[in-house]
């Protein structure tokens, strides 16, 4: 028997837990800088950071949500976005959830306020992560002394392996003639100095009559 394949899995649940994690997330950070707010304004801390824990929450969700849909819609051919539409998406998603929010809480004058305001900050916070996680070609730092060596007025130059090695043999081949001329002089030195010694020997005057 032919096992039956399992229905593909809804777009909408795979994207429901990311985005309530993120929502959880918001939601914490929102109870925190809520409650310390209400200790400032002389309200109940609990109660303060309660209201902006569900605000940031709701926020925090409806964003993820609605950018995952964009970016899904986005990617054709299995390829995602190019990261300037993945700040399109992002910009999009947070209008849309920032004036969302800001109707459901704070009434329809805060619609617009609300849209612009979660449009930038969307569209900053993906500009700014996608210009620290994209690949870069990263380029030898060239030396210190090299750099000095290319200026006109440096005194000295750096040399690289292959020209090291040809001076190196330039200097040899120059020491190795000194060392021929040199042995060329100490035997032409020898070979004086030894007519010398024949020159100055004695010469016999013959043998004596007994």
């Amino acid at each position: 028997m032919e096992r039956r394949k399992s229905p593909p899995e809804n777009a909408f649940s795979a994207a429901i837990e990311p985005a309530l994690k993120v929502g959880a997330a918001c939601g914490g950070a929102g109870f925190l800088f809520g409650g310390a707010s209400g200790i400032v304004r002389g309200l109940p801390a609990a109660l303060s950071g309660g209201i902006s824990a569900i605000q940031t929450f709701t926020l925090g969700t409806t964003f993820s949500l609605l950018r995952t849909g964009v970016v899904a819609a986005w990617t054709v051919d299995g390829k995602p976005p190019a990261p300037h539409d993945l700040t399109k998406a992002s910009a999009l998603a947070g209008g849309v959830s920032g004036g969302a929010a800001g109707l459901i809480f704070r009434g329809r004058s805060n619609v617009l306020p609300g849209a612009i305001m979660f449009a930038i900050f969307g569209a900053a916070g993906q500009h700014i992560y996608n210009r620290y996680t994209a690949p870069r070609d990263v380029q030898p730092r060239e030396n210190f002394w090299k750099r000095m060596s290319e200026k006109s007025w440096t005194p000295f130059k750096v040399l690289s392996n292959e020209e090291y090695t040809e001076l190196l043999k330039e200097k040899m081949l120059k020491v190795e003639v000194e060392i021929a001329v040199l042995d060329d002089k100490i035997a032409a030195l020898k070979e004086q100095r030894g007519s010398q010694d024949v020159q100055e020997r004695p010469t016999g005057t013959g043998d004596s009559a007994p």
